[in-house]
């Protein structure tokens, strides 16, 4: 149960990213570099990619997507990178 969350749109989600994972990945911040700061990556990089598509459908998913992982990630302690 402590991996479902409330979503900023209210909705219940899986928190992948959230406290409960940070605990499980242990000690030496492995799991922040393969993880959670490709995932980032992926996912700018994705968001960018469907922008410049136009892709009406898709922009406002991975905005709520972008937003979701920007907001976990001082758990892991990193930072959102600046546009």
């Amino acid at each position: 149960m402590s991996l479902i969350a409330t979503d900023s749109d209210g909705k219940r989600i899986l928190d992948y990213l959230g406290q409960t994972m940070v605990q499980h990945a242990g000690d030496g911040g492995g799991q922040k570099d393969v993880l959670v700061r490709r995932a980032y990556d992926f996912v700018l990089a994705e968001q960018k990619r469907i922008v410049e598509a136009k892709n009406s459908k898709l922009i406002p998913r991975y905005e709520a997507f972008r937003r979701y992982v920007e907001s976990r990630l001082p758990l892991w302690g990193l930072e959102a990178k600046k546009d």
